[in-house]
Order: structure tokens, then C-alpha cells, then sequence
């Protein structure tokens, strides 16, 4: 089954970098840093689901609401739907972003802000399964833990 995975968490929490490790071999990268906009976010998104090709959209999705389009639409075309949570504390993504050789730093503020409204996802939103990332410390290796159905 084709699956859509959709990854959760502030700037600098270490998801680009976590695709480039985990899928970037299997599943379409679509990220708003790559397409550049929402409407061609949203039309790869929809290529994906008619091709029936599994996807990753690594994007902050800070709210149920910026999650929820993707959800509903890969649930209705049979995908099995992962939750990524990055569950980065924010200083750790703050000096990450800080160092960031890829492209241009995000704004300090900006990294707290979408802190302040980060929504863990939840079963409830719509997610097949859920799989919490945390750095390990001292480290830039993550492990994945998995919630149960």
C-alpha cells in the first residue's frame, strides 16, 4: 500500500535531513522549500495519489489544520497515512538552524513562534500510525518510536 507521510515540527528539528536518510529512495520529496508554493505543494501532492506513489511532505504542519487536507485527501485515495513527530527541543533546532550550510537560516523568532503553536499530532486526526523522532543526546542521530494503534 502506497503510503503518505506527513512530518510534524519547528525549523531545524532535523526533517529534511531525516528524509534524505529514511526516504529518499522510495517516496516523492514534497516540501515547500523545494516547490516554492502551496499550489505546487498541493499539485505534487496530487499527482502522488493519483500515480499511487508514496510521498513524504516535509513541511513544518504545526496545526491539525495544516495537516488535515493532506490527511483527508491520502485517506480517500487508500493511502496508509504515517505521522512523523519531531520532537526536538527548540534549542536544539535553534542551533541547528543556526548552523545550517543547506540554505539560508530561518529567523530566531519564527523558530519560537511555531514552537508556541506546535500541535503534536494525534490517532485521532486521521493518522494510520504515529512515530515520535527524538534527537539522541549529544547527537545528531535520531531513533523512532512507534504508538500503538
Amino acid at each position: 500500500m502506497a503510503e503518505a507521510v506527513i512530518f510534524v515540527g519547528v525549523q531545524g528539528s532535523g526533517k529534511t535531513t531525516y528524509f534524505n536518510q529514511h526516504f529518499a529512495a522510495t517516496h516523492a520529496h514534497i516540501s515547500r522549500d523545494i516547490q516554492a508554493t502551496a499550489e505546487r505543494e498541493i499539485a505534487l501532492v496530487r499527482e502522488c495519489l493519483r500515480s499511487g506513489r508514496s510521498f513524504v511532505v516535509d513541511d513544518t504542519n504545526g496545526t491539525q489544520a495544516a495537516r488535515a487536507s493532506f490527511i483527508r485527501e491520502a485517506k480517500a485515495a487508500q493511502f496508509n497515512v504515517l505521522g512523523y513527530f519531531f520532537d526536538t527541543p527548540v534549542r536544539t533546532a535553534i542551533g541547528r538552524n543556526n548552523h545550517r550550510k543547506d540554505k539560508k537560516p530561518i529567523p530566531v523568532p519564527a523558530i519560537l513562534r511555531a514552537a508556541k503553536h506546535l500541535q503534536p499530532p494525534s490517532l485521532k486526526e486521521g493518522f494510520d500510525e504515529i512515530r515520535t523522532i527524538t534527537p539522541e543526546p549529544d547527537s545528531s542521530h535520531e531513533e523512532a518510536s512507534r504508538k500503538p494503534l
